[in-house]
């Protein structure tokens, strides 16, 4: 999958552009540090909105524009290791006896 795949739905998209324009317009009509901080987060829902991509659901493997991601294949080594774990007999543990008790 293109890491510029379309991955929000579109009531996702709208939500974000509004809501990133009122943050970046409500810092160019009254700037304060408060503001600015605001309007970076907002720049970042805008283009959220814009282009239907979100860097955070690419990541989790998310989709909420409706189209599934075909399954991901696993090698036979991962598919072993999977298949063995937990392993049957968890590791054991023997007290000391002898000479190294008397200490």
């Amino acid at each position: 999958m293109a890491t510029s795949a379309i991955n929000v739905g579109k009531a996702e998209r709208i939500g974000s552009a509004v809501g990133g324009a009122a943050l970046l317009l409500r810092a160019l009509a009254r700037p304060t540090f408060g503001r600015i901080i605001g309007a970076i987060g907002g720049a970042a829902l805008l283009q959220r909105g814009m282009t239907g991509h979100c860097a955070l659901y690419n990541t989790l493997g998310l989709d909420t524009a409706g189209r599934l991601e075909p399954p991901r294949r696993r090698s036979r080594v991962q598919t072993a290791s999977e298949d063995s774990f937990p392993a049957s007999d968890p590791p054991s543990w023997t007290p000391v006896a002898g000479v190294a008790a008397d200490r």
